[in-house]
């Protein structure tokens, strides 16, 4: 026997164990693409979810303010009413504003996390982020400029003289209050879409 027909099964052998590592890390690759694929669509899943309830979180905020105005008869023992809506403060209507346009905001960015998001781009990603961190500074700006009038309005002032309102105007207050606390969920929704979002950028 020849020499060169001893070596041949070694370089046979040799061929198939290669070929069979190559189709190992094949595999390997396939796994861990489907892994990636998984999360992503787990976290576009989890953005959509949140960003859905804060979409319905900041409408049900507006109509709140919408529907608060109230009509109080014989104030002043003289036979006169009285009417107080929000439009006769502005800090209710700087919190109203913000809330429809965080609402259009939540809409057009569930759009576009659908239609992009699935794609996994970290650069729509990073743009989303930036714009959400620009509604929850102006979201939270207008809540605590609200919530200062409405803590007056409910204990007033004594060493300015300012009384108080909310023992007359109830309704008014309560659906004002609810509003409030409707806009500190929405704010903590958009840290907590904010903290999930940068966490799935930094992910591999």
């Amino acid at each position: 026997m020849s020499t060169e027909e001893l070596l041949r099964p070694a370089a046979d052998t040799s061929s198939v164990a290669t070929g069979g590592g190559s189709n190992t890390i094949d595999g390997a690759d396939d796994l861990e693409a489907a892994a990636q694929s998984q999360s992503s669509f787990i976290s576009l899943a989890a953005s959509l979810c949140m960003r859905k309830l804060l979409f319905w979180t900041v409408f049900v905020a507006a109509i709140v303010i919408h529907t608060s105005k109230q009509t109080v008869d014989d104030i002043s023992g003289h036979g006169s009413s009285k009417t107080t809506k929000y439009t006769q403060y502005s800090s209710y209507k700087y919190l109203l504003s913000v809330l429809w346009i965080v609402f259009v905001y939540t809409f057009l960015a569930c759009l576009t996390s659908f239609f992009y998001g699935r794609l996994g781009s970290k650069a729509f990603l990073l743009k989303l982020l930036k714009w959400d961190a620009m509604m929850l500074t102006l979201l939270a700006s207008a809540t605590g400029t609200a919530g200062a009038v409405l803590v007056i309005a409910s204990k007033g002032n004594s060493h300015d003289e300012w009384s108080k309102t909310c023992n007359v105007f109830d309704k008014f207050c309560r659906h004002m209050w609810a509003s409030f606390g409707l806009s500190i969920f929405a704010c903590s929704l958009f840290v907590w879409i904010i903290v999930y979002s940068a966490g799935t950028i930094r992910a591999p």
